[in-house]
């Protein structure tokens, strides 16, 4: 509370930063790898541009 009784607003946490992870330790020498998310299947794969892509 403040000196006139009122109560502090509340304080948002701060954001948390984002995982970052190199490409080559996640496909480890692999073009492409599967990730599952909530139980469905995606493929991300490095084309011939070295690009990524991710597909259902």
């Amino acid at each position: 509370m403040d000196d006139a009784g009122h109560a502090a607003p509340a304080r948002e946490a701060p954001p948390t930063p984002a995982v970052r992870i190199v490409s080559s330790e996640l496909f480890r020498g692999r073009r492409e790898v599967v990730i599952v998310h909530r139980g469905q299947e995606y493929r991300l794969h490095i084309t011939k541009a070295d690009k990524l892509i991710l597909t259902k």
